[in-house]
């Protein structure tokens, strides 16, 4: 008979009929790594993200991963020992309405696909100009009187729309199909970014490796610090997608391992690069080439032929990153459905294929008449842009709402059991408090960088005023869910 921590609580009602019934249970581990990895996209993350980091911490990258990394596993424990007690793919937001609140719970669901929807506003247009560049890198440099290296937005966004119509039908085919077709993006770019930085590592000159380049002596100051390990916890934003897939893995220890085993493939990535890049480039390269670092590398150690591949391998990611996420918030809306805060089309499955469509189209729909919006309204772009810069703030906060949940749910079992106290209560509150204590850092340092607001992607009254208003406008949603909706989440027993 099972034991407590293997069987799942029931809600406290049954979803109503046709809401959905079940999903394929055909996910193994490495189609949930491949998954994860594909969210958390470490090639574009190295590709363009080394660069934002080394211009706060100089040489520090490394040390920023490494102790980044560190409040991460405590969250991946979390996770692992929730799913474990109840494997639902609405993640955090299904655990910590069960622990910590109905209405705490709802929150961190709306933040959840709020900021999933405005990170794919962002990337539609993003992806488009990458495949523009892609093809200007291989030699196709205009096309119908249009050059590719510098094409109108309208251009770049016809691109970028064309592929996210190809990526929802590859998700709604069959969560196996999606999988398999993230496995040769993945492995597409671990072979050519390992190969770019064994060739920084072996023939780089702009600096000889230092073992001070890991240890936290190599910052500064500790405000230098806490910026680096935020802007490393926010690269690493993506491994839990692992658990948003729960309910169609064929075991259940699945998205554990998964989860794990991405973290792991992930943090060992980052810290090989970053010692990789800051061996073949001096720090100015590397904050002044950051946003094209990838294929400036590439083009340093093979010419033309360097850039073209790498520049590839950068769209690659950008295109396993937007369907990962697509699946993502399709199955948190549709654990969302079920519950009764959304309607019930959004809990709707495939008659055949089993995925959930209605909630593909649906997010695919909204995020892409985001981006057109955005690519006409520039006050809208700077909010998506702004709301992608400062996601680090909600991040921080939905992971410590998950580490409490984890505490609250396990609390009573952990008295009588120190093992079980250390991993369920101790270290994900101690990383949970750490990680709230960045953003509320982050929300100090954004708000005093700028001494008046402006409407501005880069001005950080405004960036610390966004996700307080995404965080806000959930109250009145939730009020909706619950008082106009009856929603059954509301009344669930703690």
């Amino acid at each position: 008979m099972p034991g407590p921590e293997t069987t799942p609580r029931p809600l406290a009602a049954d979803p109503p009929e046709g809401r959905g019934g079940e999903m394929p249970k055909v996910l193994g581990v490495r189609d949930g790594v491949v998954l994860s990895l594909s969210n958390i996209s470490p090639t574009f993350s190295i590709g363009v993200g080394l660069g934002i980091i080394g211009a706060s911490v100089g040489v520090g990258i490394p040390a920023a991963f490494l102790l980044g990394l560190l409040p991460i596993l405590g969250i991946a424990l979390a996770y692992a020992k929730l799913n474990q007690r109840e494997a639902n793919c609405g993640t955090a937001y299904v655990w910590v309405g069960r622990a910590v609140g109905p209405m705490p719970g709802y929150l961190i669901g709306w933040i959840t696909v709020v900021t999933q929807l405005l990170f794919l506003a962002y990337a539609v247009p993003l992806m488009g100009q990458y495949t523009l560049l892609a093809a200007d890198a291989m030699g196709l440099h205009e096309v119908a009187g249009v050059t590719l290296a510098d094409a109108p937005v309208a251009v770049s966004m016809t691109a970028g729309l064309l592929l996210l119509v190809g990526l929802t039908a590859l998700a709604v085919s069959g969560i196996d199909v999606a999988a398999r077709f993230q496995l040769v993006l993945i492995v597409t770019e671990f072979v050519v970014l390992l190969g770019v930085c064994l060739w920084a590592v072996a023939a780089g000159d702009a600096a000889s490796f230092d073992p001070a380049w890991f240890s936290p002596t190599v910052f500064s100051s500790p405000s230098v610090m806490a910026t680096g390990i935020l802007l490393a916890v926010f690269m690493y934003w993506g491994w839990e997608t692992a658990f948003s897939v729960t309910e169609e893995n064929a075991d259940a220890r699945t998205s554990a391992r998964a989860g794990m085993w991405s973290l792991a493939a992930v943090a060992g990535l980052f810290l090989f690069a970053s010692v990789a890049f800051q061996r073949a480039l001096t720090p100015e390269e590397l904050v002044t080439h950051g946003e094209q670092g990838l294929p400036y590398l590439g083009q340093i150690a093979a010419g033309g032929f360097g850039r073209a591949v790498t520049t590839v391998v950068l769209l690659c990611s950008i295109v396993a990153c937007v369907q990962s996420v697509l699946i993502g918030s399709a199955r948190q809306t549709l654990a969302m459905s079920r519950d009764g805060v959304l309607g019930p089309g959004w809990a709707a499955l495939h008659s055949r294929r089993r995925t959930p469509y209605l909630s593909t189209l649906r997010i695919a729909a909204l995020s892409a008449v985001l981006a057109l919006l955005s690519s006409g309204l520039g006050s809208l772009q700077d909010i998506i842009t702004g709301a992608v810069t400062s996601v680090g703030i909600l991040i921080s906060l939905y992971y410590a709402f998950a580490a409490l949940a984890c505490a609250l749910t396990f609390a009573r079992e952990a008295r009588r059991d120190p093992r079980l106290f250390l991993v369920t209560v101790a270290v994900p509150v101690l990383c949970g408090l750490a990680l709230l204590g960045l953003g509320c850092y982050m929300v100090h340092s954004l708000w005093s960088s700028s001494p008046t607001l402006a409407f501005t992607a880069d001005n950080g009254r405004f960036l610390t005023l966004v996700p307080v208003v995404i965080l806000v406008t959930g109250v009145p949603a939730a009020l909706w869910a619950k008082h106009v909706r009856k929603a059954p989440y509301f009344r669930r027993a703690r």
